[in-house]
């Protein structure tokens, strides 16, 4: 297998090129697509210079590749950092500081751009490489290693400009995993500089370099005169978190800052009204479910989480909150992720779940206390609200406890074992059912090594996704994806919501931000503000 050029997307999964995630969108978004407005906007030729201020849904919380695990950081890392390859926003592979690769059994030799500088004025080159897939491997054992250590074996320097990955399997995914977040290319003399430090002082080889950091208020990049490709048009990029969304649409509206993510379905019409103003929207894989910590009484029953599922009218809350802004989430992958297959899932069934309740010895039901973020997720905590009153009609009475962003995902990090969470609202967004199913479901990854939290640990299930992903012949592969999928969607270790499409406001005078299918966005060398 070999890749170049233009022809470098065929090399990703056919289901990774898939561009349907199922609902339409709703009324309001009708011809919003990023194409219709492009070809209106054509005529404007684009012009270096200008600061945006991107409005963001929570502060950043590191900068340190090995550890971004959320979106907004992940945002950052995009524009700060470059990959071996890269995803388009439609997640397609393609290629970035790897021209060419070649793949032969277990092996995969890539090709290195030439003439490349970090941020820092020191040389890009295999070594640097090496160096960044060593940390992931290594001692240090940081937060998204397990993305990297169950999959590859070594990481070698062929010469200044060739390295070779072998793994620890064939492994037809493995471009998808270096196009991640954990991918991106940190400064070796950086890291060795500044260790874990590196979160605050950031040095990759991408498009904009890092200027400040102002915790809760800012983050400033400016633009790399020293990229080696084209240079950015954008002067700077000022990423100012605000939780809110209704301050989101004020400040857009205000003109106070030029991008806005996650605009609310009730707020759609309102930006629309302004004629300074768009709404750019995507499908996304973002998907939004409710943890339960399976090790924990009454969640170590089966029959209480499968109860808790049929308890939340889902479709309800689609079409009364959302208002075409998500979908119903069945299962425990997202539609439009490689390997996705549909599952039955749980009907809204309120006797059914009082049921199951009495039948596990909670005739009366129980109390439990749910935590989650406000104001990070599209409507998170109405969502929280919902859940809580539907959970409530069952005989479950359920205490809301909000916490700060960065809080929130400390929690989330925690063992299982000694975790105070008993259920929570939670995300993920990712391209690969089995990965997705490794990652939040498996053995192997129970916090803090990996992204269980709920403890969930079946070691068949473990099997059969590993089966899966050394299994070269898709239509084979997909069987057994599928009965993973009504697997861990049987085993209800979450209450599945919903998957909900990204909605970005913005001034007309800004050009092609990048709004990807990861619910990741961010901006480019290619983002430009008219005067």
């Amino acid at each position: 297998m070999t890749g170049r050029g233009p022809q470098l997307g065929r090399l990703t999964r056919r289901t990774l090129l898939q561009q349907g995630l199922g609902a339409a969108a709703g009324a309001a978004l009708v011809g919003m697509s990023s194409p219709t407005r492009w070809a209106v906007e054509a005529a404007s030729a684009p012009r270096r210079g200008g600061t945006l201020i991107y409005a963001a849904s929570a502060d950043m919380i590191t900068l340190d590749v090995p550890y971004v695990s959320d979106t907004v950081s992940a945002a950052g890392v995009q524009m700060i950092y470059d990959f071996l390859v890269r995803y388009t926003p439609d997640l397609a592979i393609k290629p970035c500081l790897a021209t060419s690769w070649t793949a032969s059994g277990s092996t995969w030799t890539f090709k290195l751009r030439r003439d490349v500088k970090f941020q820092d004025g020191t040389a890009f080159d295999a070594t640097a490489v090496k160096a960044h897939f060593d940390r992931l491997l290594g001692q240090e054992k940081p937060l998204r290693a397990n993305l990297w250590v169950p999959y590859v074996a070594s990481v070698d320097v062929l010469d200044a400009y060739t390295v070779r990955f072998t793994t620890t399997y064939q492994n037809p995914s493995f471009l998808t995993r270096l196009a991640d977040s954990t991918g991106a290319i940190e400064s070796p003399a950086a890291f060795k500089k500044y260790g874990k430090d590196l979160a605050r002082h950031p040095v990759g080889t991408g498009p904009f370099t890092f200027s400040e950091w102002v915790s809760d208020d800012h983050v400033t990049l400016v633009r790399n005169d020293a990229y080696w490709g084209d240079k950015a048009y954008l002067d700077s990029v000022v990423v100012r978190p605000i939780t809110d969304p209704s301050a989101r649409v004020i400040a857009l509206t205000s003109g106070d800052v030029q991008l806005a993510i996650q605009i609310p379905p009730e707020q759609i019409a309102v930006v629309m009204k302004d004629p300074r103003l768009t709404i750019e929207s995507k499908e996304t894989l973002r998907y939004l479910f409710i943890g339960m910590n399976v090790l924990k009484k009454p969640f170590n029953d089966i029959r209480v989480r499968q109860a808790l599922n049929y308890a939340v009218d889902k479709n309800s809350i689609v079409k009364n909150l959302y208002q075409g802004s998500a979908e119903v989430l069945y299962g425990g992958v997202p539609n439009g992720a490689a390997g996705y297959a549909a599952v039955s899932g749980f009907k809204y069934d309120p006797g059914k779940a009082k049921q199951l309740l009495k039948a596990a010895g909670y005739p009366n039901g129980f109390s439990t206390t749910m935590t989650g973020p406000k104001g990070r997720y599209l409507k998170d905590f109405e969502l929280e609200q919902a859940v809580q009153q539907q959970l409530g009609a069952v005989g479950v009475n359920t205490s809301l406890q909000n916490v700060e962003w960065a809080d929130y995902l400390d929690l989330l990090r925690t063992s299982p074992t000694t975790s105070p969470l008993e259920i929570w609202l939670d995300a993920w967004s990712d391209v690969e059912a089995g990965r997705i199913i490794n990652d939040r479901w498996g053995c192997h990854s129970l916090r803090p090594l990996g992204a269980n939290t709920t403890g969930l640990c079946d070691l068949d299930l473990d099997q059969l996704v590993a089966q899966a992903e050394r299994t070269l012949d898709e239509t084979s592969r997909d069987a057994m994806l599928k009965q993973a999928q009504d697997i861990i969607t049987e085993q209800a270790p979450s209450i599945w919501l919903l998957q909900i499409k990204q909605a970005a406001g913005m001034s007309r005078k800004l050009h092609d931000p990048a709004l990807m299918k990861t619910e990741v966005l961010t901006v480019n060398e290619h983002t430009w503000l008219e005067a």
